[in-house]
């Protein structure tokens, strides 16, 4: 599978059936890997719940 680039990665929002808004972020690196950044809408920001390294990413 191709490796994705920075100009790929991006993020995206979901809203379960039950709860508030989540969001997911992949943030560029400048050692080329990524940082994913979760967060929860708490009706005026969003609120980060957690972060990590993330060395590659694929498609599925």
């Amino acid at each position: 599978m191709k490796r994705q680039s920075v100009a790929d990665a991006k993020g995206f929002v979901y809203e379960p059936v039950r709860g508030p808004k989540r969001k997911i972020e992949f943030e560029p690196r400048s050692d080329g890997g990524f940082e994913r950044i979760e967060a929860v809408w708490n009706g005026c920001q969003w609120r980060v719940t957690g972060q990590e390294v993330v060395t590659t990413m694929r498609r599925i």
